[in-house]
């Protein structure tokens, strides 16, 4: 077991992020031996049904920690191996994020019983739309209106007041946390620094016990709002309606917003030095593979020059053997003058080592002209 001391500060911190009895479990201490330590280092502790107003999203009371102390600041505790404390895990996270946005002042976090005289522009412009499609209707007549800036509501025409009330003061929150929000023809996102954390506002179904005239199931809508936050194609996370309605929850979407920002942004850092990575290692490889291409080609050539070198050689020696046989014989004729002049030029053109000239020949004879016999060379 490893000794692990915490501050008063991060003492407070720890015991309103995890109940008591989950902490006791983590380190070699009872729950009412480290309810006894808070209270001897005055540290308030969350009231009995807290941890359970948070699991069903209620709103609850958070307990500054007091200034005036003068006891020991620090405080010794043996932690189990195995039960290590993640004090930033997710939830932890979004625990102290939902306090932090709870305590922050003139945060506009209450949802209003009636919509504001002054909406935000997205609000506005999906009210707009919403009434530009009623009179296209009834009408029949102009242009379908265009989706651009409309926010995805996705629910009844009776339940719309609301959830404009609703999108409303979260857009608000947002702008006031210094964010923005985009809406594309239905898609709505929230960018989160340079994140776009998209998310939509949907309404419950339910199968209805009355059938459609082909005896298929319908449904009907329920009233209850779901706020979704799309992570994937197949991946996202809720607030919905609950014990308590979903507008005492806008610390919690908020909260849930910024920190899938916050992911988002990490992911793409990390795929971007991934990435980055990739591509040195690719172009490492790649000049590799053209140092080795070029030593290779390099060497064949000096091979190639060696191999000429030596059938010089072996024709230099056939012409000096021919000459001294004629020689013997006597048999130096015009034509065979010819001849050994023709076969020295030849040669001193093929060796690598005297490149002479020629009328006829060029390099890359040199190279074709025995392509068969090289074989075997090569």
């Amino acid at each position: 077991m490893e000794q692990v001391t915490f501050t008063r500060k991060q003492l407070y911190d720890l015991v309103w992020t995890e109940p008591l009895s989950r902490l006791a479990k983590k380190y070699k201490i009872s729950d009412n031996g480290l309810r006894k330590i808070c209270k001897r280092m005055n540290i308030p502790i969350p009231a009995m049904g807290h941890w359970q107003k948070i699991q069903y999203h209620k709103k609850v009371i958070i307990t500054k920690l007091p200034l005036n102390f003068e006891g020991t600041d620090k405080i010794t505790l043996s932690e189990k191996g195995e039960g290590h404390i993640n004090v930033d895990s997710p939830l932890s996270q979004l625990r102290r994020l939902i306090h932090t946005l709870e305590d922050t002042r003139d945060l506009p976090l209450k949802v209003p019983d009636r919509l504001s005289s002054r909406p935000d522009k997205l609000i506005r412009s999906t009210i707009d739309y919403y009434d530009a499609v009623r009179k296209y209707y009834r009408s029949h007549n102009g242009t379908y209106p265009d989706r651009n800036n409309v926010l995805n509501i996705q629910v009844q025409e009776e339940s719309r007041p609301r959830a404009i009330r609703l999108l409303d003061t979260i857009i608000k929150v947002l702008r006031f946390r210094k964010h923005d929000v985009i809406a594309d023809h239905f898609t709505t996102y929230a960018k989160i620094g340079e994140e776009h954390v998209k998310f939509r506002l949907r309404e419950k179904q339910r199968v209805s016990d009355i059938k459609t005239s082909y005896g298929g199931r319908q449904y009907e809508t329920t009233g209850e709002f779901v706020f979704v936050i799309d992570i994937g194609s197949y991946t996202r996370k809720e607030v919905k309606d609950g014990h308590e309605p979903i507008e005492t929850k806008i610390s919690t979407i908020i909260a849930m917003l910024e920190l899938e920002g916050e992911r988002m942004r990490v992911e793409r850092i990390e795929s971007e030095i991934r990435r980055k990575q990739w591509e040195e290692q690719q172009r490492i490889e790649r000049e590799l593979r053209d140092r080795q291409e070029k030593e290779a080609k390099a060497f064949k050539k000096l091979f190639l020059q060696a191999v000429r070198l030596h059938q010089t050689n072996i024709i230099r020696n056939y012409i000096q053997t021919v000459e001294a046989n004629a020689m013997k014989k006597g048999n130096i004729t015009e034509e065979f003058t010819q001849w050994l002049a023709w076969a020295e030029q030849k040669v001193s053109w093929y060796d690598p080592l005297v490149n002479g000239p020629d009328h006829l020949l060029n390099d890359q004879h040199k190279t074709y002209l025995f392509k068969e016999f090289l074989k075997e060379w090569q």
